[in-house]
């Protein structure tokens, strides 16, 4: 193995088309899903929360075990590509099923069906997403091509969720005399599952066969280290001495909180606190992704950019209604869509800074102990950021129950008041999580020149490896 070797442009195309299978998973899981069981299907708010909290602890076993399974996997075709091609097919089919259960389920048997399917699809996600960012640590050695490589993959991560999103809307969820909005419509799900899960099938497919030439180069694990779940959480453990680590895990949770009570709350708030049709709603998913796209040649420039209130519209509106447009005014969309700009922008530069991070940490932890870890260091990523994603829809959930929003509503059907509760909870009190992820943030200490020694100690141990045997 080379540790100078370059990428080709096509294999970090490849690498970055994969992450459409995640992209498409937090969207239709963050935004959709929610939505669906409790205006559509009637489920309790704190029921879905409580299935989705279920989940969470299938991924405090799941998580750590496929990342040092990930770790110590061994194969004539690599470590990683053969988990991420073996768990395609079950997650397509848990999120296919997922988004379509029986029809006339009583409460307890539509709280059992999330709950067991989405256990299902986040342990397949895990045997996806953990291996597929190990991969990317691993394939990319410096911290220039590292950079690049994760901002190709959140590029497409950040794509594909805004395309999902547009196109649930416009092709699943039209406005129609018998469902206004359209995404009350239960047959849109049905569709939205199909399409969902083929899409995640075929960008894990691609990634595979497009990453396949990598596998003679990859690099391999030096030393043992603790086995089993408690061995892990005693690793993980040990990885909190490292202010850096400390400082993303934590860090990384908060935000992705804030992040996931949003996306939970986002059909809510553009139908009923905008008042926006389904038509409209689909374009300020465009609008994420301009953003994204603005920002993508940018991010090897600046890897750190101020945290902004997205929500200032929101605040805006609760606080001073005099000064604000009605909705129905043509200002609103645009104001929308600037938010939905910002939130693109600023997703790409944590998301891709914050992979790349994680695989520098990984050569700081070899520095330390002579172990190769990528796959129980992201499985800590991971779990930080399913975990962020379930708490989140579940505070959502509640949040619903606690303001006692009707189900089926339609819109200017919703109380004033219980919509102003709505966009109270959705833009100042998310927001305060910002405050703890920039007090994290700033603690993080790996750079460049600290990155390169770390690299330059790598290289002269493994060199007086090689020479004594």
């Amino acid at each position: 193995m080379s540790e100078d070797r370059r990428l080709s442009m096509p294999t970090m195309v490849a690498f970055g088309f994969g992450n459409i299978a995640e992209g498409i998973k937090s969207t239709a899981y963050g935004t959709f899903l929610l939505f669906f069981y409790q205006q559509v299907l009637g489920l309790s708010g704190s029921l879905a929360g409580l299935a989705l909290a279920i989940s969470v602890l299938s991924d405090a076993i799941s998580d750590p075990l496929v990342g040092q399974f990930s770790d110590r996997f061994q194969t004539k075709w690599g470590r990683r590509h053969p988990l991420i091609a073996g768990s395609a097919i079950p997650l397509a089919i848990s999120f296919f099923f997922l988004f379509n259960p029986p029809t006339g389920l009583s409460q307890i048997q539509l709280f059992t069906w999330l709950a067991c399917f989405a256990v299902f699809a986040r342990i397949s996600i895990t045997f996806y997403d953990i291996p597929h960012l190990a991969l990317g640590a691993e394939m990319a050695h410096d911290y220039e091509q590292r950079t690049t490589l994760f901002t190709i993959s959140t590029l497409f991560r950040i794509a594909s969720g805004a395309l999902i999103t547009f196109a649930a809307y416009e092709l699943f969820f039209p406005t129609t005399e018998v469902f206004n909005p359209g995404i009350l419509n239960p047959e849109g799900y049905f569709y939205l599952g199909l399409f969902c899960g083929l899409g995640m099938f075929i960008a894990m497919v691609v990634c595979v066969v497009g990453t396949w030439s990598e596998i003679p180069f990859l690099r391999t694990s030096s030393a043992p280290g603790a086995d089993g779940l408690f061995g892990f959480f005693k690793e993980f453990a040990s990885l909190f001495r490292s202010p850096s680590f400390r400082a993303i895990v934590i860090g990384l949770f908060f935000y992705l909180l804030f992040v996931n009570i949003e996306r939970s709350l986002s059909a809510f708030i553009s139908v009923h606190f905008w008042g926006l049709p389904t038509e409209l709603i689909s374009k300020m998913s465009l609008a994420s992704l301009a953003g994204a796209m603005v920002a993508f040649p940018l991010v090897g420039l600046l890897t750190a950019i101020p945290f902004l209130n997205f929500n200032m519209v929101i605040c805006g509106r609760l606080f001073f209604p005099g000064i604000f447009p009605e909705n129905g005014s043509p200002l609103i969309p645009i104001l929308v869509a600037t938010n939905y700009f910002l939130v693109g922008v600023v997703g790409m530069f944590i998301i891709s800074t914050l992979n790349s991070m994680f695989a520098d940490i990984a050569d700081e932890y070899e520095d330390i102990t002579d172990r190769r870890r990528e796959g129980s260091l992201f499985a800590a990523r991971s779990f930080s950021g399913k975990a962020a994603g379930a708490i989140g829809i579940m505070l959502g959930g509640a949040a619903l129950d606690l303001i006692q929003f009707p189900e089926k509503a339609e819109y200017g059907s919703v109380d004033p008041a219980t919509v102003w509760q709505l966009g109270l909870i959705y833009a100042p009190i998310a927001s305060l999580m910002v405050i703890v992820t920039v007090i994290f943030f700033f603690q993080y200490q790996i750079t460049r020149p600290i990155h390169q020694q770390l690299v330059a100690n790598i290289k002269a141990r493994r060199a007086a490896h090689r020479a004594s045997t």
